[in-house]
Protein backbone atom coordinates (compact mmCIF):
# COMPACT_ATOMS: atom_id res chain seq x y z
CA UNK A 1 0.00 0.00 0.00
CA UNK A 2 1.63 3.36 -1.09
CA UNK A 3 0.69 5.94 1.29
CA UNK A 4 0.36 9.72 0.98
CA UNK A 5 3.53 10.56 3.13
CA UNK A 6 5.67 7.82 0.32
CA UNK A 7 4.56 9.27 -2.62
CA UNK A 8 5.60 13.10 -1.21
CA UNK A 9 9.10 10.94 -0.59
CA UNK A 10 9.05 9.63 -4.16
CA UNK A 11 8.20 13.12 -5.62
CA UNK A 12 10.64 14.69 -3.60
CA UNK A 13 13.34 12.49 -4.29
CA UNK A 14 12.75 12.01 -8.02
CA UNK A 15 13.09 16.14 -8.17
CA UNK A 16 16.67 15.55 -6.40
CA UNK A 17 17.25 12.94 -8.83
CA UNK A 18 16.16 15.20 -11.93
CA UNK A 19 18.44 18.16 -10.66
CA UNK A 20 21.51 15.78 -10.30
CA UNK A 21 20.77 14.51 -13.61
CA UNK A 22 20.98 17.90 -15.11
CA UNK A 23 23.71 18.65 -12.88
CA UNK A 24 25.90 16.57 -15.36
CA UNK A 25 26.30 19.28 -17.82
CA UNK A 26 25.87 21.97 -15.10
CA UNK A 27 27.14 22.16 -11.59
CA UNK A 28 24.63 24.16 -10.38
CA UNK A 29 21.58 21.73 -10.95
CA UNK A 30 24.16 19.16 -8.80
CA UNK A 31 24.28 21.95 -6.08
CA UNK A 32 20.34 22.37 -6.07
CA UNK A 33 19.72 18.45 -6.21
CA UNK A 34 21.84 18.02 -2.89
CA UNK A 35 20.24 20.26 -1.53
CA UNK A 36 16.80 19.26 -1.91
CA UNK A 37 17.79 15.33 -1.38
CA UNK A 38 19.58 16.45 1.76
CA UNK A 39 16.76 18.89 3.07
CA UNK A 40 14.78 15.61 2.66
CA UNK A 41 16.52 13.85 4.83
CA UNK A 42 17.33 16.27 7.46
CA UNK A 43 13.27 16.72 7.50
CA UNK A 44 12.54 12.63 7.63
CA UNK A 45 14.52 12.05 10.81
CA UNK A 46 15.05 8.18 11.03
CA UNK A 47 12.96 7.80 7.73
CA UNK A 48 15.67 9.68 5.95
CA UNK A 49 17.87 6.10 5.46
CA UNK A 50 15.11 5.59 2.57
CA UNK A 51 16.57 8.39 0.72
CA UNK A 52 19.75 7.62 1.14
CA UNK A 53 19.16 4.11 -0.13
CA UNK A 54 17.22 5.41 -3.00
CA UNK A 55 20.16 7.94 -3.88
CA UNK A 56 22.59 4.89 -2.85
CA UNK A 57 22.98 4.12 -6.94
CA UNK A 58 23.16 7.49 -8.02
CA UNK A 59 26.67 7.87 -5.82
CA UNK A 60 29.23 7.55 -8.82
CA UNK A 61 27.66 10.20 -10.44
CA UNK A 62 26.93 12.73 -7.95
CA UNK A 63 30.53 14.45 -8.48
CA UNK A 64 32.34 17.05 -10.17
CA UNK A 65 34.28 14.45 -12.57
CA UNK A 66 35.06 11.04 -12.88
CA UNK A 67 37.05 9.76 -10.11
CA UNK A 68 36.58 12.33 -7.70
CA UNK A 69 34.78 12.39 -4.38
CA UNK A 70 31.28 12.05 -4.35
CA UNK A 71 28.35 14.15 -2.66
CA UNK A 72 26.79 11.09 -1.65
CA UNK A 73 29.41 11.47 1.49
CA UNK A 74 27.10 14.68 2.24
CA UNK A 75 23.77 13.41 2.81
CA UNK A 76 25.22 10.48 5.12
CA UNK A 77 26.66 13.86 7.02
CA UNK A 78 23.52 15.35 6.96
CA UNK A 79 21.70 12.38 8.30
CA UNK A 80 24.21 11.44 10.77
CA UNK A 81 24.45 15.05 12.29
CA UNK A 82 20.37 15.11 12.41
CA UNK A 83 20.21 11.92 14.43
CA UNK A 84 22.88 12.76 16.84
CA UNK A 85 21.67 16.16 17.31
CA UNK A 86 17.95 16.30 16.80
CA UNK A 87 17.08 12.94 17.91
CA UNK A 88 16.24 11.95 21.25
CA UNK A 89 15.45 8.57 20.53
CA UNK A 90 18.77 7.39 18.82
CA UNK A 91 21.93 6.44 21.39
CA UNK A 92 25.13 4.30 21.13
CA UNK A 93 25.90 1.52 23.59
CA UNK A 94 28.67 1.50 25.31
CA UNK A 95 30.44 -1.36 23.67
CA UNK A 96 29.33 0.21 20.28
CA UNK A 97 31.96 3.39 21.23
CA UNK A 98 34.27 0.94 23.11
CA UNK A 99 34.45 -1.07 19.94
CA UNK A 100 34.84 1.29 17.59
CA UNK A 101 37.31 3.21 19.79
CA UNK A 102 39.47 0.74 19.89
CA UNK A 103 39.60 0.29 15.85
CA UNK A 104 40.20 3.83 15.97
CA UNK A 105 43.37 3.83 18.18
CA UNK A 106 44.88 0.39 15.95
CA UNK A 107 44.18 2.39 13.05
CA UNK A 108 46.19 5.31 13.81
CA UNK A 109 48.88 3.48 15.05
CA UNK A 110 49.27 1.53 12.28
CA UNK A 111 48.55 4.13 9.45
CA UNK A 112 49.93 6.78 7.79
CA UNK A 113 48.89 10.33 7.45
CA UNK A 114 47.94 10.28 4.02
CA UNK A 115 45.39 7.66 4.61
CA UNK A 116 43.87 9.02 7.57
CA UNK A 117 40.84 10.20 5.38
CA UNK A 118 40.31 6.44 4.41
CA UNK A 119 40.27 6.08 8.43
CA UNK A 120 37.65 9.07 8.86
CA UNK A 121 35.22 7.60 5.79
CA UNK A 122 35.40 4.25 7.25
CA UNK A 123 34.36 5.30 11.02
CA UNK A 124 31.46 7.63 9.53
CA UNK A 125 30.18 4.56 7.48
CA UNK A 126 29.98 2.83 11.12
CA UNK A 127 28.50 6.01 12.86
CA UNK A 128 25.37 5.38 10.34
CA UNK A 129 25.03 2.15 10.72
CA UNK A 130 24.98 2.46 14.93
CA UNK A 131 22.61 4.94 14.23
CA UNK A 132 20.00 3.43 11.69
CA UNK A 133 20.19 0.32 14.20
CA UNK A 134 19.79 1.96 16.95
CA UNK A 135 16.58 3.94 16.97
CA UNK A 136 13.77 3.51 18.78
CA UNK A 137 11.65 4.00 15.87
CA UNK A 138 10.36 1.33 13.60
CA UNK A 139 12.01 1.41 10.03
CA UNK A 140 9.90 -0.69 8.20
CA UNK A 141 12.47 -3.18 6.11
CA UNK A 142 10.02 -3.71 3.14
CA UNK A 143 9.57 0.15 2.58
CA UNK A 144 13.80 0.62 2.67
CA UNK A 145 14.50 -2.45 0.12
CA UNK A 146 11.79 -0.80 -2.79
CA UNK A 147 13.25 2.21 -2.15
CA UNK A 148 16.48 0.51 -2.60
CA UNK A 149 15.69 -0.91 -6.03
CA UNK A 150 13.74 1.71 -7.17
CA UNK A 151 17.31 3.60 -7.21
CA UNK A 152 18.82 0.47 -8.67
CA UNK A 153 16.57 0.26 -11.59
CA UNK A 154 16.14 3.73 -12.31
CA UNK A 155 20.06 4.18 -12.35
CA UNK A 156 20.43 1.26 -14.71
CA UNK A 157 17.78 2.48 -17.03
CA UNK A 158 19.91 6.00 -17.37
CA UNK A 159 23.22 3.64 -17.93
CA UNK A 160 21.17 2.14 -20.48
CA UNK A 161 20.39 5.22 -22.46
CA UNK A 162 23.39 6.97 -21.16
CA UNK A 163 24.40 8.58 -24.93
CA UNK A 164 21.07 10.19 -24.48
CA UNK A 165 21.77 11.83 -21.43
CA UNK A 166 24.08 15.27 -21.57
CA UNK A 167 27.50 14.42 -19.78
CA UNK A 168 26.81 11.01 -18.42
CA UNK A 169 29.04 9.29 -20.48
CA UNK A 170 31.75 11.66 -18.87
CA UNK A 171 31.12 9.58 -16.09
CA UNK A 172 31.43 6.28 -17.82
CA UNK A 173 33.81 3.99 -18.50
CA UNK A 174 32.74 0.83 -20.19
CA UNK A 175 34.30 -2.36 -19.20
CA UNK A 176 35.18 -4.88 -22.12
CA UNK A 177 36.45 -8.61 -21.85
CA UNK A 178 38.05 -10.45 -25.09
CA UNK A 179 36.43 -13.90 -26.31
CA UNK A 180 38.57 -16.76 -27.44
CA UNK A 181 37.06 -16.10 -30.88
CA UNK A 182 38.58 -12.53 -30.28
CA UNK A 183 35.81 -10.85 -30.25
CA UNK A 184 35.43 -7.86 -27.66
CA UNK A 185 32.36 -7.42 -25.50
CA UNK A 186 31.32 -4.97 -23.29
CA UNK A 187 29.94 -5.37 -19.84
CA UNK A 188 27.06 -3.25 -19.11
CA UNK A 189 27.58 -1.52 -15.44
CA UNK A 190 24.22 0.83 -14.90
CA UNK A 191 25.77 4.17 -14.59
CA UNK A 192 28.87 2.70 -12.40
CA UNK A 193 32.55 1.82 -14.22
CA UNK A 194 32.66 -1.47 -12.38
CA UNK A 195 30.40 -4.47 -13.51
CA UNK A 196 30.65 -6.42 -10.34
CA UNK A 197 30.36 -3.43 -7.80
CA UNK A 198 26.95 -2.65 -10.03
CA UNK A 199 25.87 -6.71 -9.34
CA UNK A 200 26.74 -6.35 -5.80
CA UNK A 201 23.81 -4.00 -4.89
CA UNK A 202 21.54 -6.86 -7.38
CA UNK A 203 22.48 -9.33 -5.27
CA UNK A 204 21.26 -7.99 -2.48
CA UNK A 205 18.42 -6.74 -3.63
CA UNK A 206 17.24 -9.97 -5.20
CA UNK A 207 18.35 -12.06 -2.03
CA UNK A 208 16.53 -9.47 0.40
CA UNK A 209 13.29 -9.99 -2.03
CA UNK A 210 13.38 -13.69 -2.01
CA UNK A 211 13.30 -13.28 1.54
CA UNK A 212 9.84 -11.30 1.31
CA UNK A 213 8.41 -13.93 -0.87
CA UNK A 214 9.76 -16.69 1.35
CA UNK A 215 7.58 -15.42 4.34
CA UNK A 216 5.09 -14.51 2.89
CA UNK A 217 5.59 -10.66 2.52
CA UNK A 218 5.48 -9.55 -0.70
CA UNK A 219 3.69 -8.14 -3.63
CA UNK A 220 2.73 -9.71 -6.79
CA UNK A 221 5.34 -7.09 -8.39
CA UNK A 222 8.20 -8.39 -6.25
CA UNK A 223 8.19 -11.42 -8.81
CA UNK A 224 9.31 -8.66 -11.59
CA UNK A 225 11.62 -6.86 -9.97
CA UNK A 226 13.37 -9.86 -9.11
CA UNK A 227 13.38 -10.72 -12.51
CA UNK A 228 13.90 -7.47 -14.01
CA UNK A 229 17.03 -6.92 -11.45
CA UNK A 230 18.36 -10.76 -13.01
CA UNK A 231 18.15 -9.16 -16.29
CA UNK A 232 20.51 -6.49 -15.66
CA UNK A 233 22.96 -8.44 -13.80
CA UNK A 234 23.07 -11.03 -16.64
CA UNK A 235 24.05 -7.98 -18.78
CA UNK A 236 26.83 -7.41 -16.80
CA UNK A 237 28.82 -10.96 -18.06
CA UNK A 238 29.67 -11.16 -14.39
CA UNK A 239 30.97 -14.75 -13.23
CA UNK A 240 30.85 -13.73 -9.54
CA UNK A 241 27.03 -12.78 -9.83
CA UNK A 242 25.91 -15.43 -11.55
CA UNK A 243 27.44 -18.06 -8.80
CA UNK A 244 26.54 -16.21 -6.29
CA UNK A 245 22.63 -16.01 -7.77
CA UNK A 246 22.92 -19.77 -8.57
CA UNK A 247 23.64 -19.82 -4.54
CA UNK A 248 20.86 -18.06 -3.83
CA UNK A 249 18.28 -19.47 -5.64
CA UNK A 250 19.60 -23.22 -4.66
CA UNK A 251 19.67 -22.24 -1.00
CA UNK A 252 16.14 -20.41 -1.46
CA UNK A 253 14.66 -23.64 -3.02
CA UNK A 254 16.42 -25.95 -0.52
CA UNK A 255 14.29 -23.44 2.39
CA UNK A 256 11.32 -24.41 0.56
CA UNK A 257 11.63 -27.82 -0.11
CA UNK A 258 12.37 -28.50 4.07
CA UNK A 259 9.37 -25.94 4.51
CA UNK A 260 7.01 -28.07 2.70
CA UNK A 261 8.34 -31.22 4.70
CA UNK A 262 6.93 -29.92 7.58
CA UNK A 263 3.65 -29.83 6.84
CA UNK A 264 0.71 -32.40 7.01
CA UNK A 265 0.09 -34.24 3.83
CA UNK A 266 -1.93 -31.41 1.99
CA UNK A 267 -2.47 -32.01 -2.21
CA UNK A 268 -2.89 -28.11 -2.34
CA UNK A 269 0.01 -27.09 -1.16
CA UNK A 270 2.01 -29.76 -2.79
CA UNK A 271 1.02 -29.10 -6.23
CA UNK A 272 1.92 -25.55 -5.28
CA UNK A 273 5.31 -26.63 -4.70
CA UNK A 274 5.62 -28.69 -7.29
CA UNK A 275 4.27 -25.80 -9.87
CA UNK A 276 6.88 -23.31 -8.38
CA UNK A 277 9.68 -26.00 -8.66
CA UNK A 278 8.93 -26.73 -12.10
CA UNK A 279 8.38 -22.70 -12.97
CA UNK A 280 11.42 -21.79 -11.44
CA UNK A 281 13.65 -24.95 -13.21
CA UNK A 282 11.82 -23.43 -16.54
CA UNK A 283 13.07 -19.77 -15.96
CA UNK A 284 16.09 -21.28 -15.41
CA UNK A 285 16.27 -22.85 -18.74
CA UNK A 286 15.45 -20.05 -20.54
CA UNK A 287 17.65 -17.81 -18.92
CA UNK A 288 20.40 -20.84 -19.57
CA UNK A 289 19.36 -20.80 -23.23
CA UNK A 290 20.08 -17.06 -23.68
CA UNK A 291 22.76 -15.73 -26.30
CA UNK A 292 24.70 -13.98 -22.97
CA UNK A 293 24.70 -17.07 -21.60
CA UNK A 294 27.11 -18.74 -24.57
CA UNK A 295 29.56 -16.09 -23.48
CA UNK A 296 29.56 -16.77 -19.91
CA UNK A 297 30.60 -20.17 -20.65
CA UNK A 298 33.30 -19.19 -22.89
CA UNK A 299 34.57 -17.39 -19.29
CA UNK A 300 33.86 -20.73 -17.32
CA UNK A 301 35.87 -22.51 -19.86
CA UNK A 302 32.97 -24.82 -20.19
CA UNK A 303 33.20 -27.55 -23.04
CA UNK A 304 37.33 -27.10 -22.09
CA UNK A 305 37.09 -27.34 -18.43
CA UNK A 306 40.21 -29.81 -18.05
CA UNK A 307 42.26 -27.98 -19.89
CA UNK A 308 41.39 -24.61 -17.77
CA UNK A 309 44.20 -23.69 -15.13
CA UNK A 310 42.82 -22.11 -11.56
CA UNK A 311 43.74 -18.61 -12.91
CA UNK A 312 41.52 -18.96 -16.00
CA UNK A 313 38.37 -20.46 -13.78
CA UNK A 314 38.78 -17.61 -11.35
CA UNK A 315 39.68 -14.97 -13.97
CA UNK A 316 42.95 -14.18 -12.78
CA UNK A 317 41.97 -13.46 -9.56
CA UNK A 318 44.09 -16.33 -8.02
CA UNK A 319 47.31 -14.89 -8.88
CA UNK A 320 46.00 -11.67 -7.46
CA UNK A 321 44.88 -13.86 -4.04
CA UNK A 322 48.46 -15.36 -4.24
CA UNK A 323 50.51 -12.35 -4.49
CA UNK A 324 48.44 -11.15 -1.33
CA UNK A 325 48.60 -14.27 0.85
CA UNK A 326 52.55 -14.14 0.28
CA UNK A 327 52.71 -10.88 1.40
CA UNK A 328 50.36 -11.86 4.34
CA UNK A 329 52.76 -14.24 5.64
CA UNK A 330 56.27 -12.58 4.51
CA UNK A 331 56.67 -11.07 7.84
CA UNK A 332 54.91 -11.14 11.40
CA UNK A 333 54.41 -7.81 11.64
CA UNK A 334 52.01 -7.73 8.56
CA UNK A 335 50.30 -11.21 9.62
CA UNK A 336 49.75 -9.23 13.26
CA UNK A 337 49.10 -5.47 12.28
CA UNK A 338 48.88 -5.48 8.39
CA UNK A 339 50.08 -2.55 6.53
CA UNK A 340 47.69 -0.12 6.85
CA UNK A 341 45.13 1.55 4.85
CA UNK A 342 47.22 1.71 1.83
CA UNK A 343 49.07 -1.06 -0.15
CA UNK A 344 50.79 1.30 -2.64
CA UNK A 345 54.22 0.64 -1.37
CA UNK A 346 53.95 -3.07 -2.12
CA UNK A 347 53.05 -2.47 -6.37
CA UNK A 348 49.77 -4.87 -5.77
CA UNK A 349 46.62 -4.60 -7.55
CA UNK A 350 43.24 -4.39 -5.43
CA UNK A 351 42.32 -8.06 -4.06
CA UNK A 352 39.43 -9.03 -5.19
CA UNK A 353 38.61 -10.44 -1.96
CA UNK A 354 37.23 -8.83 1.03
CA UNK A 355 38.76 -11.17 3.80
CA UNK A 356 42.08 -11.07 2.09
CA UNK A 357 41.60 -7.65 1.57
CA UNK A 358 41.39 -7.10 5.70
CA UNK A 359 43.64 -9.71 6.61
CA UNK A 360 46.53 -7.52 4.43
CA UNK A 361 45.80 -4.05 5.56
CA UNK A 362 44.75 -4.93 9.81
CA UNK A 363 46.47 -7.94 10.28
CA UNK A 364 44.78 -10.50 12.32
CA UNK A 365 44.55 -8.14 15.53
CA UNK A 366 42.53 -5.62 13.26
CA UNK A 367 40.52 -7.99 11.53
CA UNK A 368 39.15 -8.69 15.02
CA UNK A 369 38.63 -5.45 16.37
CA UNK A 370 37.21 -4.56 12.70
CA UNK A 371 34.72 -7.67 13.20
CA UNK A 372 33.94 -6.68 16.87
CA UNK A 373 32.55 -3.48 15.23
CA UNK A 374 30.01 -5.13 13.07
CA UNK A 375 28.82 -7.62 15.82
CA UNK A 376 28.30 -4.55 17.88
CA UNK A 377 25.98 -3.57 14.99
CA UNK A 378 24.00 -6.08 15.51
CA UNK A 379 23.62 -5.85 19.52
CA UNK A 380 20.31 -3.94 19.48
CA UNK A 381 18.50 -7.12 18.65
CA UNK A 382 17.42 -9.84 19.93
CA UNK A 383 17.57 -12.20 16.86
CA UNK A 384 15.45 -15.62 16.84
CA UNK A 385 17.40 -17.26 13.44
CA UNK A 386 16.04 -20.91 14.68
CA UNK A 387 13.06 -21.95 12.53
CA UNK A 388 13.78 -19.01 10.18
CA UNK A 389 17.32 -19.70 8.31
CA UNK A 390 15.47 -17.57 5.02
CA UNK A 391 16.18 -14.39 6.82
CA UNK A 392 20.02 -15.28 6.55
CA UNK A 393 19.62 -15.28 2.63
CA UNK A 394 21.13 -11.85 2.02
CA UNK A 395 24.26 -12.18 4.49
CA UNK A 396 24.93 -15.41 2.75
CA UNK A 397 24.94 -13.46 -0.54
CA UNK A 398 27.19 -10.89 0.79
CA UNK A 399 29.42 -13.15 2.48
CA UNK A 400 30.04 -15.62 -0.83
CA UNK A 401 30.36 -11.97 -2.84
CA UNK A 402 33.14 -10.81 -0.80
CA UNK A 403 35.33 -13.91 -1.50
CA UNK A 404 35.57 -12.13 -4.97
CA UNK A 405 35.41 -7.99 -4.84
CA UNK A 406 36.62 -5.45 -2.92
CA UNK A 407 34.62 -4.32 -0.19
CA UNK A 408 36.47 -2.52 2.80
CA UNK A 409 36.42 1.10 1.60
CA UNK A 410 33.15 1.17 -0.10
CA UNK A 411 30.77 2.93 1.06
CA UNK A 412 27.68 0.61 0.35
CA UNK A 413 28.84 -2.27 2.44
CA UNK A 414 27.52 -0.51 4.85
CA UNK A 415 24.34 -0.45 3.43
CA UNK A 416 24.48 -3.86 2.46
CA UNK A 417 25.06 -4.86 6.17
CA UNK A 418 21.99 -2.64 7.03
CA UNK A 419 19.82 -4.81 4.83
CA UNK A 420 20.92 -8.00 6.35
CA UNK A 421 20.66 -6.86 10.13
CA UNK A 422 17.29 -5.56 9.42
CA UNK A 423 15.96 -8.70 7.82
CA UNK A 424 18.04 -10.89 10.22
CA UNK A 425 15.28 -8.65 13.24
CA UNK A 426 12.53 -9.23 11.25
CA UNK A 427 10.80 -11.61 12.69
CA UNK A 428 8.57 -9.86 14.58
CA UNK A 429 4.96 -9.10 12.89
CA UNK A 430 4.14 -7.22 9.44
CA UNK A 431 3.76 -4.27 11.66
CA UNK A 432 6.14 -4.20 13.74
CA UNK A 433 8.96 -5.19 12.57
CA UNK A 434 11.63 -4.75 15.01
CA UNK A 435 12.01 -5.18 18.90
CA UNK A 436 14.41 -3.49 21.15
CA UNK A 437 17.03 -6.50 23.08
CA UNK A 438 15.58 -4.73 26.35
CA UNK A 439 11.68 -6.18 25.48
CA UNK A 440 11.13 -2.69 26.05
CA UNK A 441 8.11 -1.43 23.52
CA UNK A 442 8.61 1.02 20.78
CA UNK A 443 7.77 4.95 21.74
CA UNK A 444 4.53 6.00 19.97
Amino acid sequence: MITRKSTNSIVILGLALIFIILGLSNVLFLILGIIIAGSFIFISGAEGIYGLFFMLPFSPIMKLAQGGNTFFNILIAIYILRMIFLNQKTKMSFYQILSILALIIFSLLNTGDSSLIKLVELVIYFVLAFLVMNTKENIDVRKLLMFFVAGIIIASVLGSFSDLIPGLSGFMQETRIKLEDGDVIGRFSGIQTNPNFYTMDITIAIAALLYMIGVKKHRWYDYVLVMILLGFGILSLSLSFMLAMGVVFILYLIYKIVQLSKLSFNVNVILRGILFIALTLFIISEISNLPYMNIYYQRLGIGSFVDQSLSDLTTGRSDIWSDYLSLYLSDWRIFLIGVGYSVEAYNLRQAHNYFLELLVHLGIIGTILYFNVLNSIFMPFSMKIKGRMLCLLPLAALIFRGFGINLFFRENFIFYLIVCALIIADYDSFDNLRIPRNGAADEK
